[in-house]
Order: structure tokens, then sequence, then C-alpha cells
């Protein structure tokens, strides 16, 4: 994509009002229908520009795909970095935004199995934000408070895996009414929190 589109690291308020309109509405439409499913009109209607004023921005529909992937990259390492906590508190943290903002998660899901349709992934934002991660996991074994037995990008990938573990699960993916009251989620952060804190936890001797 265009490096205009969004700078990396660029906060969304830096964007022009209609391009930032265009955005939230594509973030939506792919969500919903993912790259192939999407309409590039449904787009434009919703938020409220033109098709014309639409391709002005985003010449065709993979590039307007890649710019809300790298969107939802942008502020998802915005949210969940310098936290200060420890790794499983982190779990936890990153549990908050996927349930705060599900269709992160839905994005990434349809990147992957449209990957082939999608142009220009964003992918130094993905290698920049992963690269993090394993470096705090290698110092915290170093300090001794995480089990050096792990890779540490293994543990980096297992983590995210019990983060997104009821978008995945079959019983839960596919239940007609997804968990939304506070007690659920509540507990659900709860068992995240546990399942990485006993994970991570050093072997004894």
């Amino acid at each position: 994509m265009d490096t205009a589109d969004l700078p990396t690291g660029a906060p969304p308020k830096d964007l022009e009002p209609t391009r930032q309109r265009i955005l939230e509405a594509a973030r939506a439409e792919f969500a919903a229908f993912g790259l192939a499913g999407a309409r590039i009109d449904r787009i434009a209607r919703n938020a409220s520009a033109s098709k014309e004023r639409l391709y002005t921005y985003y010449r065709k529909k993979e590039e307007l795909f890649s710019a809300v992937l790298e969107l939802n990259l942008t502020e998802f390492a915005a949210a969940v970095a310098h936290q200060g906590a420890d790794l499983a508190e982190f779990a936890g943290i990153l549990y908050d935004h996927s349930v705060a903002h599900p269709e992160h998660l839905r994005i990434i899901d349809w990147a992957r199995l449209e990957r082939q349709e999608a142009s220009d992934p964003p992918n130094a934002l993905v290698d920049t934000f992963h690269a993090e991660q394993v470096r705090g996991i290698l110092s915290l074994q170093a300090a001794g408070s995480v089990d050096r037995a792990w890779a540490a990008d293994h543990l980096s990938a297992l983590v995210f895996g019990i983060v997104s573990c009821w978008v995945h699960e079959p019983a839960s993916a596919f239940s007609p009414q997804p968990a939304s009251g506070g007690a659920v989620i509540a507990a659900r952060r709860a068992s995240v929190v546990r399942a990485v804190r006993r994970l991570i936890e050093p072997a004894a001797g």
C-alpha cells in the first residue's frame, strides 16, 4: 500500500476525515464478509463517500483491505505496548483487547484465508511486534520468571493461541449466542491468565 495511507505507527486521528470514515466502514465490511465478499459500493455508502472518492485513495479492494489490516495492527500494537505486566498479565491484556475489538481477530483470519488475493500485507508491522515479544520473553527467561525450556517464539505463539482459543474452539465459534456477559468474560480472562501462568512457571529444581 502507499505509505501515505497510514505511516507505520501513525495514530488513526492523523488521517483525513473522509479516509478515516472509509477505513472504519471497510473494517466493518471486511470483518463481516472477508475480502472476496466485501462490496466497495456498500463501503462507500456506509462511509458517506462516493465510490469515486474511495478510489482516489485506494485503487482496488485489495489495497483497501491491506490498509485496514495495517490500521488494526497499528492500533493493536499501540494498545498492548509498554503495559509493564508480567507475561500472564500481558495475556490478560491481549484478551481484553480481543473482547473489545473482535473485528481485529476476524480480519486476521480473513487475511490468512485469502492471503493469495490480498496485496502488500504489512509484514514489517507484524515482524517488529513479534520480535519485540520474543525479546521480552527472552528477558523474562534470563531473569528466571519464565521457564527457559520454552523456545521464546514458540511460547509467544502459545500465549496468543490461549488468548484466542474461544474464537476458534468449535463449540464457542459456532454458538448462536456468543458469550457477552460480564461474568463469562471475566471468568474466561481469569482462565487465560491462570493457563499462561502455569505454562511459564519455571520447573522446580
